[in-house]
């Protein structure tokens, strides 16, 4: 009895090792290229996305951890770990630790397949996802008339070489504002090399991008796309209100010439008879003299009612 006990013991040994083998080997497998799928971008994705990658590296997705100036501003503020919430990828405020320096593929493109290519990679492309570190242009964006056509963000960006998707903003605006670009051209604005990016995206703060005044959220032009008077006023300063020359310049007014043009603005015009202040003013004349006119008859009428 014993023997067949032991016996079935072996046999069911010899069956049991390769198997528990095989299985381990088949696992260590999958285990293994998970890690390879799931590695750091530059290992893995560049394999298969060379040229996508190399933009990436030169661009200011890649350089967000490495560029000088955030450096500089990261380690003068005392390098606060908020900040390496976008400026790296992965980063975990506990451990103070990240995966990958920049905004790298696993920002956008998560999570990863474990079959990839063979499964479709998911990708982000809202600028819901955008605005998380982009937080004011985003909240700019969101009160435009491109955030109500559902213009997103990458529809101009290229997130890969973060740079736009044309050769120059006027080729940009004009895949969809063809006529309005087309006519633009034969303005006084366009001979004077004027664009659209002068009046619709202008810079937040100084007079360049690199004088902009970044804040949280990096905007470094406005993205509501409007055009107020404060537009017109950084080119149009004094010649909106006071006399030009020929060639467009104004005139230099001094002592009592300037006097006297300011004096000339204050002054109040006379009524034109034939302009609708005018007319009101008439009509409000007339309409005082019927009424003084046709008192009398209106209080005997008052009076009739009341004694009946």
């Amino acid at each position: 009895m014993f023997r067949k006990l032991l016996y079935r013991l072996l046999v069911g040994l010899c069956f049991a090792l390769p198997a528990a083998l095989a299985v381990f080997a088949s696992g260590q497998a999958r285990i293994e290229a998970q890690a390879e799928v799931h590695g750091p971008a530059e290992e893995n994705c560049s394999e298969c996305h060379e040229i996508i990658r190399t933009h990436w590296t030169e661009s200011e997705h890649g350089k967000a951890t490495s560029d000088p100036a955030f450096q500089k501003a990261w380690q003068e503020a005392g390098k606060p770990n908020e900040c390496l919430t976008c400026h790296t990828t992965g980063f975990d405020a506990e451990t103070g630790t990240w995966q990958e320096d920049g905004v790298a593929c696993a920002t956008c493109h998560s999570p990863i397949p474990t079959n990839h290519p063979e499964d479709i990679m998911p990708t982000d492309i809202s600028s819901r996802l955008c605005g998380t570190c982009h937080l004011e242009t985003h909240e700019e964006w969101s009160d435009s008339t491109h955030a109500q056509e559902d213009l997103s963000c990458v529809r101009c960006h290229n997130p890969h070489t973060t740079e736009l998707r044309a050769a120059d903003t006027q080729e940009l605006c004009s895949a969809c504002h063809n006529d309005e670009v087309h006519f633009f051209e034969y303005t006084i604005h366009a001979q004077e090399g004027v664009t659209c990016m002068d009046c619709h995206l202008q810079v937040t703060g100084g007079n360049s991008v690199s004088d902009a005044q970044m804040s949280e959220g990096h905007g470094a032009r406005h993205h509501t796309f409007m055009v107020g008077m404060d537009t017109c006023a950084t080119c149009h300063t004094l010649d909106m209100h006071y006399p030009v020359n020929n060639d467009g310049t104004p005139q230099n007014l001094t002592g009592e010439k300037m006097t006297t043009v300011m004096e000339d603005a204050l002054v109040q015009p006379e009524p034109n008879p034939t302009s609708p202040v005018g007319y009101s003013l008439l009509a409000g004349l007339v309409g005082m003299a019927s009424g003084m006119i046709l008192a009398p008859w209106s209080e005997r009428w008052v009076r009739r009612i009341n004694k009946s």
